[in-house]
């Protein structure tokens, strides 16, 4: 299960994330999104969950949680093509 999580502080690692997660189960990967040009976080991220469940655990219990003085967001992630156009915002 692929994982979205947002307002992370800038500080944060890829490795502090992992062990933020490993509680609730196997975390398969984890990848914050960095600024191309700068190197710098841009404030989220994304972590793999091997199953669903613990996915679903760890959402329940990190979402709106704070870390590092920031409340962070923690939700299902949805690829682009996952969207349907007749769901997408309109712009």
């Amino acid at each position: 299960m692929m994982i979205y999580v947002g307002n992370i502080a800038y500080s944060m690692t890829a490795e502090e994330l992992k062990e933020l997660f490993t509680p609730f189960g196997n975390v398969l990967s984890v990848k914050i999104i960095v600024d191309k040009m700068s190197g710098r976080s841009k404030g989220y991220g994304f972590v793999e969950m091997e199953s669903d469940e613990d996915g679903v655990k760890a959402i329940q219990s990190l979402n709106d949680s704070q870390v590092k003085g920031r409340n962070i967001k923690v939700n299902n992630a949805f690829r682009k093509s996952d969207v349907k156009p007749d769901e997408a915002k309109p712009e």
